[in-house]
């Protein structure tokens, strides 16, 4: 067990909730505020608002961050597998504190959203900070195990996502539209919004064919109907097309302010700041998206079917496998997937 005494450094700033730092919507610093404290030349507190206290601490000529809250008398999290990451106990202002902290790097942005997780998970979810420890690193490990940009599949999935997102946010609110994204999240469906979910599958063949990547994928929440939003993609020009790097940009602008827990799912999708500059493809959309209400007449796989129709169905562990929808008339969806496929976007 590691106690240390915080050094007493007298250029170390307290910021207590300034709010111009922060946006109106978010617990939690904006871009642009974060960016003011990776850039300084001393290092720096901010106060969490919220139960039990929540400090990070930013020291940019070392490239590190932590984040610490009072210790509640439990063991350290096991953190040995995650490289430039350390727990530890420390001792200051006469109290003992539990302490998460990152070389980060040139991923100070990323870092400050793994520390936003673990605030969130302490104050919002009342977990233990080792709980709330484990479960950040867990959704973030990419951050310290991953080298390399997207592959192409998944830049393109990621894509037709953010295209999905960016009509949503013309027709309702920011805070409702990200909300709203839920596929790097854990979600079995990438999008649930006024009563239904949405599935968006992106391709770049002339055919309407899609992967589906398990049993469960179009197999429709319990009073939810389910809606695959098929998304063809090919290459253009930069004059007539966008590269993801753009398409971020532009989805954080309409965005406004509300831009935490949209951080949180490009980091989850497999964003990197520090790759912006490697995605030069341009894309832009070779048809206009279609719609198609996954009910009896769609061709989906999903365990009931196999239920009924395998031998020993408890050995079908899970299924990959393609459809190609070129040919199935497609629906109106519900507000706000029709006008994504109205061609308005």
């Amino acid at each position: 067990m590691l106690y240390s005494a915080l050094p007493c450094r007298s250029s170390l700033i307290i910021e207590m909730g300034r709010a111009s730092l922060r946006s109106q919507e978010s617990r939690h610093l904006s871009r642009a505020a974060l960016e003011e404290y990776l850039v300084r030349s001393a290092p720096a507190v901010i106060v969490i608002p919220g139960q039990p206290v929540c400090l990070v601490t930013f020291d940019p000529l070392n490239c590190e961050m932590s984040l610490r809250t009072l210790r509640a008398f439990e063991d350290l999290p096991d953190v040995s597998s995650y490289t430039h990451v350390e727990c530890r106990f420390v001792i200051a202002g006469g109290e003992e504190w539990s302490e998460i902290s990152i070389s980060y790097g040139v991923n100070g942005r990323e870092a400050y959203l793994l520390m936003s997780d673990v605030a969130d998970l302490i104050q919002l979810n009342n977990l233990s900070f080792s709980a709330a420890t484990l479960s950040a690193l867990n959704t973030f490990e990419d951050l310290f195990a991953r080298n390399g940009i997207l592959g192409l599949e998944k830049q393109v999935g990621l894509f037709g996502e953010l295209l999905f997102l960016e009509s949503c946010l013309k027709t309702i609110t920011p805070d409702a539209a990200i909300a709203a994204w839920k596929g790097c999240d854990g979600n079995e469906h990438d999008f649930v919004i006024a009563g239904a979910c949405f599935e968006i599958k992106s391709t770049t063949s002339e055919k309407r064919r899609h992967q589906i990547t398990s049993l469960e994928q179009l197999n429709p929440s319990p009073g939810l109907p389910l809606w695959l939003i098929s998304v063809q993609l090919t290459s253009a020009s930069p004059s007539h097309g966008r590269t993801l790097t753009q398409l971020i940009e532009d989805v954080r602008d309409a965005s406004g302010g509300v831009g935490g827990k949209l951080e949180r799912m490009l980091v989850r999708a497999g964003w990197r700041e520090r790759d912006r500059s490697a995605y030069q493809e341009h894309f832009t959309l070779r048809s206009v998206p279609a719609a198609y209400l996954v009910d009896h007449d769609f061709p989906a796989l999903n365990r009931r079917i196999i239920q009924l129709s395998c031998a020993n169905p408890s050995m079908l562990l899970d299924a990959t496998y393609a459809v190609d929808i070129t040919s199935l008339k497609p629906a109106e969806p519900p507000a706000p997937a029709n006008h994504f496929v109205s061609g308005s976007i």
